[in-house]
């Protein structure tokens, strides 16, 4: 499997730090630039569509700085790491940093030589993580699927809330095991599953189908249709994390 890419999303209100931040960053091995904001909440709208790795964010911006958006960003379900870049090498700004849940700080002045670093040591555990997309035009249901799942180790979770997002999600990220509702408004799970199957890299992402639907006609066309597990609502979270761990220890992987 290639080297995953860890995609970050520049935050500065000075347009020239913004194109040499990005050459900069460009140029390293391992990670792509996914976008770029002038302004605080311009990334936090860049930041909900595009879901990036990490953020990297001006500490002094008008209208909303770079703390606030930290502060907003670390309150998602599932939120990116963030990095506060600035020009004052002052103990308290970076003190006001991690009390707000930043990742790390670090000044323009040594840029060059802390910045990769930085980035490096926060992603080295992310590169072992296993991703789990949760499929469920329900958010609660959404959540009982990640709580249940919680004590499993080295995972992360994406979410998605029907068909067509599951299929963005999977262009955003590597996912290494996906739970999958069967009703869904716009796009239904079993189109999903068919969509997992045409194209060659989803195709061995193991699925956990989970849906209210119990009869034996709708369990058989799902797992010929390519799931790897049918569980039925309301589901034992005891026995969705065994399936989900039995089939993460398998390995099975997008390739």
């Amino acid at each position: 499997m290639s080297q995953q890419l860890i995609r970050v999303l520049l935050v500065d209100d000075n347009p020239e730090f913004l194109d040499f931040a990005a050459r900069y960053l460009a140029a390293a091995d391992g990670i792509e630039i996914v976008g770029a904001a002038l302004s605080g909440a311009e990334a936090l709208r860049l930041a909900e569509r595009l879901r990036p790795d990490l953020v990297l964010a001006d500490l002094a911006m008008p209208g909303m700085n770079g703390l606030e958006v930290a502060t907003q960003l670390k309150q998602w379900p599932v939120p990116p790491r963030v990095v506060i870049l600035t020009m004052y090498d002052n103990p308290e700004y970076a003190a006001a940093a991690r009390r707000i849940g930043a990742d790390g700080f670090v000044t323009k002045a040594e840029l060059d030589v802390r910045l990769l670093p930085t980035i490096r040591a926060l992603f080295m555990e992310k590169r072992m993580m296993k991703n789990i997309l949760v499929v469920d035009d329900s958010r609660t249901l959404r959540k009982m699927v990640i709580a249940s799942l919680g004590g499993l180790k080295n995972t992360a979770f994406h979410e998605a809330a029907s068909g067509l997002e599951a299929i963005e999600q999977l262009a955003l990220h590597p996912i290494q095991l996906m739970t999958l509702d069967l009703n869904m408004p716009d796009m239904h799970g079993m189109e999903v599953l068919q969509f997992l199957q045409a194209h060659g890299r989803y195709r061995q992402i193991p699925v956990v189908v989970l849906t209210t639907k119990g009869d034996p006609l709708s369990r058989e066309a799902a797992l010929k249709a390519g799931a790897a597990a049918y569980l039925t609502k309301p589901f034992q979270p005891a026995v969705l994390a065994k399936a989900v761990a039995d089939l993460l220890a398998a390995e099975r992987s997008p390739s």
